[in-house]
């Protein structure tokens, strides 16, 4: 039932007109905040992620040019020594080769080499930038000298003697000895307070002997310096870490180490222990919320809270001789939602004016608006009834009248129209189904007559299980047999046959045997496969396998041979059959698309055929197969080994009758 409108009891037009509006308006100044709001933030988050990106290639990039050399000059003065090019037992050679590489590579502080009679020189660069010769002769004499050199390289007076020294003890010696190949030592700390790190890498003579270790010191606070200039953000932090937490380097002032009482005893620092406020509260927050050594991939992180909030990436850094660092860069959001934040207010206020603006608008609006809508609602509320007075009475009882604006009217006029439409749409509506539902049940019972005549044309061609699958499945259809028997039959003389009688007669003659022999193929559960000619094929055992396939097929041939006894030409000629059966696997299937058929593939067919053709007329020729199934229960009689085409020398036998039927 339509309900009943009463405008004391609902809002009024004007509020219907207004407080939607207002809504919509309120909701599209609230969506737009805060979508304003939240691209914002996706912009920072963004742009923090691209510029972390960004910072940590450029890292990563400058730390493989800077670490490179020691290992490619350890590399090209093995390849030198190994090829003979250069002598390591020629001081002056070896002095002359280092003086020139450490003026190369300014970052270089140290190149030596120590060798298994504990033999040990170096080219040194002190704090002041000078040049010295650091030498141990080896066995007997394992004091440390230390030579001054020229600006040409040359060696000059003695500055000093050490303790003795025996290079074989030193961690960079024995690391190299171990690994056999290139290899860094762990961080340390120069006399005058800066990192170094060593690459040191075995050495062979001419016959594959250890021949030695050279070694290359390295100073890390290059790299301070270089992250120093890369400029993240006004506040961000560039720093790299082991995976115990030690800084390796910063982009921070503060330097990667403390320094003792009188700057002397200088330690290594650890991360979280950094003056740096942002590097000691980013290393806090990796230690507390991942173990340092699980970082296995790049990651980007958040910390702090929402006014104080930090981006963090951290990316492994790694290279073939050991080396297992982390780049961290952290950025504080602080460094851009400043002008984000100020946007953001902008937006705001402009939505709300516009709300402001709109909601007078719509007011004035809704009041032009409501007093001719009124008469429309009366409107409404007759064709309302005058609908449902149709629905009952099969008419439309009454029309639509409103007085006043022309456009009112122009829409009342209309709702009148569309009455008397619906009214003749239901009418042709209400016969259109009943017509509809006449044909679809005649068409429905057509196609179902159809239907059956194809299944019954198809299961006179198909055993029903096959033609079950054939229905379902589009692609061929084959399966494995494990033991079927197959028989084959053979009218004997029937090309003489052919040429005496007229083909019409001929087909009668070949129609009423083989329908005797369809007639025994269902009494005894065989599957007709098909017929060539004067040819009958059948088969026992599939499509649904069953155990006594082959004395079944015995009793078939049986029965046929008593078929054949009563079973005359119009002129009294009798005839006569081959038969010859075998047992054994075969794949069945149905193949194609078109003029399908159930056939049989295998040698088992091959051999049956063979039985049937080398067979005698009138008689029963099966297999030693079929001869050691049957046995038991069928009289046999030997042929003996024959020679069979195709087949070579066989044992085949005479089926004779069933045990059953001799008794």
């Amino acid at each position: 039932m339509i309900p009943r409108f009463s405008l004391s009891n609902q809002l009024s037009l004007r509020a219907v007109l207004i407080v939607p509006f207002i809504v919509q308006i309120s909701a599209a100044v609230g969506i737009t905040g805060y979508l304003s709001w939240r691209n914002g933030q996706q912009a920072v988050n963004e742009l923090a992620g691209q510029l972390r990106d960004e910072v940590t290639k450029r890292t990563q990039q400058h730390l493989t040019d800077y670490l490179q050399e020691p290992p490619r000059i350890n590399q090209v003065n093995r390849q030198a020594i190994e090829a003979g090019k250069l002598n390591e037992d020629n001081i002056q050679q070896l002095q002359n080769h280092f003086w020139q590489q450490i003026q190369l590579f300014p970052r270089l502080r140290e190149l030596y080499l120590g060798k298994p009679n504990g033999g040990y020189f170096a080219i040194s660069r002190e704090a002041d930038q000078s040049l010295i010769v650091k030498e141990v002769l080896g066995e007997g004499d394992r004091i440390g000298r230390f030579y001054a050199l020229s600006e040409n390289g040359d060696r000059q007076n003695l500055i000093r003697e050490t303790d003795p020294y025996d290079p074989r003890q030193r961690p960079w010696y024995q690391a190299a000895l171990e690994s056999r190949a290139g290899t860094w030592s762990d961080i340390y700390l120069f006399r005058y307070g800066a990192l170094g790190i060593t690459a040191s890498e075995l050495f062979l003579n001419a016959d594959g002997s250890m021949g030695g270790v050279m070694a290359v010191d390295l100073v890390l606070s290059g790299m301070s310096k270089f992250l120093s200039t890369i400029k993240v953000s006004p506040s961000g932090k560039i720093f790299i870490i082991e995976r115990s937490g030690l800084l390796v380097a910063s982009s921070s002032t503060v330097p990667p180490f403390l320094l003792g009482a009188g700057g002397k005893n200088p330690q290594r620092l650890m991360a979280r222990e950094s003056s740096d406020r942002l590097i000691r509260e980013t290393a806090e927050f990796l230690m507390q919320e991942r173990q340092l050594e699980s970082i296995e991939e790049v990651k980007q992180l958040n910390f702090g809270q929402s006014s104080d909030r930090s981006f963090v990436q951290v990316s492994p850094y790694q290279d073939k001789l050991g080396l297992d660092w982390l780049i961290v860069v952290v950025v504080p959001e602080s460094d851009f939602m400043g002008q984000i934040h100020a946007n953001t207010r902008r937006t705001i206020q402009l939505c709300v004016l516009a709300l402001l603006v709109a909601t007078g608008f719509g007011w004035m609006s809704a009041h032009w608006i409501s007093e001719p809508i009124m008469q429309l609602i009366d409107g409404s509320q007759k064709l309302a009834k005058a609908a449902l007075s149709r629905c009952n009475n099969d008419t439309l009882a009454q029309n639509v009248e409103v007085r006043g604006v022309q456009e009112v009217k122009i829409l009342a006029h209309s709702f009148n129209q569309m009455a008397s439409q619906l009214q003749e749409s239901f009418g042709a509506l209400e016969r259109s189904n009943q017509e509809l539902e006449l044909r679809v049940e005649k068409r429905t019972a057509d196609l179902r007559r159809e239907r059956e005549k194809s299944e019954e044309l198809l299961l006179n061609i198909l055993p029903e299980a096959i033609a079950e699958k054939l229905k379902q499945e589009t692609q061929a259809i084959a399966e494995y047999f494990e033991s079927v028997t197959i028989l084959f039959s053979d009218i004997v003389g029937f090309t003489t046959l052919s040429a005496r009688l007229a083909p019409i007669d001929l087909v009668n003659c070949l129609n009423e045997m083989f329908s005797n022999f369809d007639h025994l193929a269902e009494k005894h559960g065989l599957e007709k496969i098909k017929t060539i000619g004067d040819a009958y094929m059948m088969v026992g055992g599939l499509p649904i396998p069953q155990s006594d396939h082959a004395a079944a097929m015995a009793a078939m041939a049986l029965d046929m041979q008593k078929v054949m006894q009563d079973f005359t030409l119009e002129n009294g000629e009798a005839l006569q059959i081959r038969i010859g059966i075998h047992t054994g696997p075969v794949v069945a299937g149905v193949i194609g698309v078109r003029k399908f058929s159930y056939d049989l593939w295998g040698d088992t067919v091959n051999t049956a055929s063979r039985m049937e053709s080398s067979g005698t007329a009138g008689r029963i020729h099966v297999s030693h197969q079929v001869y050691e199934v049957l046995k038991d229960r069928f009289q046999f009689e030997e042929r003996g080994i024959i020679s069979v085409k195709g087949k070579g020398e066989m044992k085949t036998y005479w089926l004779v009758e069933s045990y059953s039927a001799s008794r």
